[in-house]
């Protein structure tokens, strides 16, 4: 009888990672009618303030990047040739144009930095995917803020799904193009409220409208992988118009795209059951500015130099070991010419780590590429499997060993902090969030403060209050930009009308979260300098 039973499973789970087509379409579709059913209130208050956390970080790491040579020239290009138009680019001044070139530009800003959020259990962004097209359209629209979190957290929801039904484990083709279209047409599915079956028709639609972008593009430092999110974000807006026109995809064309088409070896159909799990509590945030796959790696070295300050700076290092993580293993640039290479090289990454002590935006800027120090590191970096596989959430560790004239040291980190399983403190990130929102929008973290508050109705979550070595890098600017604010949350008439909207006893956070999502970015924008 066990060995039937053993069979009986085996056989169980070799069909539900190769179903049919029928199967998978069937699931596909099951999946997206159940998630167009659910209202707020079926959300937890958990998953919605850890939704309102989502758009607070990319909404961060889109500042961080308003000032990177080429995206404030593709800013320039945009506005001096663009349609006239209503929708915020998230720049300084807040100008404002079309919804189709606010969301290019705003994608293509959002994910610049590698500061920008991800989902843990599958590779995709799913904040970034879903977020520029989605902000634009409710901008537009007059939506409310309740309404872009639900439709934020549910379109999340729905391209981290299809990112785990469908790996390529490979990684020959980058997330960026496969998946942005598809995030972008779900969160705009579920903004417009589509009847299901056209929700279904715009983001299967959306599966094939990906592009062919290698992963490659970023190991190397082609800016075009940049832009893959601007290019994805207003296919998803077309994707969905075109449904609604009638013109969208079948609920088997994810499946024809992913297997028939791009040759995915499995489809797992678990990852669209109804198992209780909501992928924003999934995901992962960063304080170090590069690929994730290289932040346990950052760590080790961080560990090291705590252990021993003197390996700082590397004067006295003659030899670097890491034990890298298969997907780590692809990032292997010893030369980076851009600062997206940089971002996505283990060697510059570590190397950097030594020379700066973290991961932070000084150790993949422009100057870091021609750096003496960091240059001569990466000569040294001896770069090899790492020998023990275990599953997530210590599928991505790092070993790395330094040796100087004085021995050798080793440590190991079997996961980076900021995943579910070593969340960041709530302090922690939200100075990140207001350090990088500061030089643009200097209350917006204020702004999305009140806001996560409101949709978790004061519960918020997060483990842990100690602080890295990195989050002391945001901290002490933090430290700065609350000195200024000391007189309560905000001086300024417009932040302050919606903070007392939260916070006021009576009103409660409803009426918050009913405001336009328009009125809560006019007091993110808030400031007497960007009037």
């Amino acid at each position: 009888m066990g060995a039937v039973l053993t069979s009986a499973r085996a056989t169980a789970a070799a069909t539900a990672l190769n179903p049919s087509r029928e199967d998978a379409a069937a699931a596909f579709q099951a999946c997206l009618h159940r998630l167009a059913s659910l209202e707020w209130a079926d959300i937890p208050a958990s998953a919605r303030s850890r939704g309102a956390m989502v758009l607070a970080d990319n909404l961060a790491a889109a500042f961080s990047a308003v000032a990177e040579p080429e995206v404030a020239a593709m800013r320039a290009f945009t506005m001096a040739h663009a349609e006239s138009g209503s929708v915020s680019v998230f720049s300084p001044g807040r100008p404002r144009t079309s919804q189709r070139d606010a969301a290019a530009l705003n994608a293509l800003t959002m994910g610049w930095n590698e500061l920008d959020e991800g989902y843990r259990k599958a590779v995709c962004h799913g904040g970034l995917y879903v977020l520029p097209a989605l902000l634009a359209c409710a901008e537009a629209t007059g939506a409310s803020a309740q309404d872009v979190l639900r439709a934020l957290i549910l379109g999340y929801e729905t391209v981290a799904r299809v990112a785990r039904a469908w790996r390529f484990p490979d990684l020959k083709l980058h997330p960026h193009a496969l998946l942005m279209p598809v995030g972008a047409a779900a969160g705009l599915g579920f903004l417009m409220r589509l009847p299901a079956d056209q929700l279904v028709s715009a983001v299967a639609g959306a599966t094939a409208l990906g592009m062919a972008g290698p992963f490659n593009q970023a190991v190397q430092g082609s800016l075009i992988r940049n832009a893959w999110a601007a290019h994805g974000a207003n296919a998803g807006l077309l994707a969905v118009q075109h449904a609604r026109a009638g013109i969208g995809g079948l609920a088997s064309t994810p499946f024809d795209v992913y297997v028939t088409g791009l040759g995915c070896a499995t489809t797992d159909l678990t990852a669209f059951a109804d198992d209780g799990e909501w992928a924003v509590e999934s995901g992962y945030q960063k304080m170090n500015a590069c690929c994730q796959y290289a932040h346990s790696a950052i760590e080790a070295v961080q560990a090291l130099i705590a252990r021993d300050p003197s390996i700082k700076g590397g004067a006295g290092v003659t030899g670097i070991r890491v034990d890298a993580h298969p997907l780590a293993l692809r990032l292997d640039n010893r030369a980076p010419a851009t600062t997206l290479g940089a971002k996505f090289s283990l060697p510059h990454a570590v190397a950097a780590a030594v020379v700066h002590g973290d991961g932070g935006v000084q150790s993949f800027d422009a100057a870091s590429l021609d750096d003496p120090r960091v240059a001569g590191l990466r000569g040294l970096i001896e770069i090899v499997p790492f020998a023990e596989q275990r599953p997530a959430p210590h599928d991505r560790p790092a070993t790395v060993t330094i040796s100087t004239h004085a021995g050798t040291v080793s440590e190991t980190v079997w996961s980076a902090r900021g995943g579910p399983d070593r969340p960041f403190g709530e302090a922690e990130v939200w100075a990140k969030v207001a350090a990088l929102c500061e030089p643009v929008a200097p209350q917006a973290a204020q702004v999305l403060q009140a806001l996560a508050l409101a949709a978790g109705e004061g519960a918020l979550t997060g483990a842990g209050s100690a602080k890295s070595d990195q989050a002391a890098i945001w901290a002490s600017e933090q430290d700065a930009f609350v000195r200024r604010q000391a007189n309560g949350l905000s001086s300024d008439p417009a932040t302050a009308d919606l903070v007392g909207a939260v916070s006021d006893p009576v009103i409660g956070p409803a009426d918050g979260l009913n405001a336009s999502w328009a009125n809560w970015l006019d007091a993110l924008f808030a400031s007497p300098a960007l009037r």
